[in-house]
């Protein structure tokens, strides 16, 4: 029998050690020939600030392949073909950015859609059919029933804003979520729609060691101030660091700088 298991120990986030189990899949085909040289066509054009960021964009494209991108719990939107599955998180959520160029237009206030927002468009008018008029060049989606004129204010909106200038996150997911990020980007925009930078960054320490809940060190912003000041903790942060490389934010700095 085939027999899978993990490269070394994994643990959830719950605290349980995790095992490998054989479940019904569906897969993003990341690596496709012609979908990969649209991606590495971006990339070539993108400003990632760093040559150590572009090398592992590069990288990630040279391995990455078929890619599990659905679960059975969770938040997160439906499979459109099996709703019974949802979209994985990492895999959900590469081109929201479009969305934030019209949400004050359909939203305003009201982050929880209990309201229409200033054209008074209801969630239920907004189809693939007036998305792809929006954002895509799609033709006018003649079974609406928003106007006209609203949907020219909705794709000027876009328009004026598109393409992103730049995508700043965690190193982290150069791996997967900001390559697929690119990925997604070249597949449903026209290239001048593609986006224009991603800078990533290193991860935050404290005292040298990684922030964890469970350890007792994890520190907002808000809960340094409180505790040193904010002179203080701005002399400990320009202190710990920069780039990718991860900073860490030592407290007898901040404390020599308060004494």
């Amino acid at each position: 029998i085939v027999y899978n298991e993990p490269e070394g120990l994994v643990m959830s986030r719950s605290g349980d050690e995790c095992v490998v189990a054989l479940c019904d899949q569906w897969y993003l085909d990341y690596g496709e020939e012609e979908w990969r040289k649209q991606a590495e066509k971006c990339l070539e054009k993108l400003n990632t600030y760093g040559s150590e960021t572009r090398h592992q964009f590069e990288q990630t494209l040279a391995w990455l392949n078929q890619w599990a991108c659905s679960r059975s719990y969770g938040l997160g939107s439906r499979l459109p073909w099996d709703p019974k599955y949802l979209v994985e998180s990492l895999s959900d959520s590469t081109i929201y950015m479009v969305y934030y160029t019209v949400a004050h237009l359909l939203q305003g206030g009201a982050l929880d859609g209990s309201k229409p927002g200033p054209l008074g468009i209801q969630v239920s008018e907004l189809t693939d059919q007036v998305w792809d008029y929006i954002f895509c060049n799609g033709p006018f989606p003649t079974t609406s029933s928003i106007p006209l004129e609203k949907l020219d204010r909705l794709k000027r909106e876009f328009k004026y804003f598109y393409p992103l200038d730049l995508r700043v996150s965690g190193k982290d997911l150069i791996p997967n979520h900001l390559t697929f990020f690119i990925y997604n980007h070249v597949a449903i925009f026209p290239e001048y729609h593609w986006p224009r930078g991603v800078r990533s960054n290193g991860h935050l320490q404290v005292n040298g060691e990684k922030m964890s809940k469970s350890r007792g060190n994890f520190m907002i912003v808000a809960d340094v101030v409180e505790k040193y000041g904010a002179d203080a903790t701005r002399v400990s942060l320009a202190d710990a660091g920069d780039s990718i490389e991860d900073a860490n934010f030592e407290e007898s700095t901040a404390n020599a700088a308060i004494l």
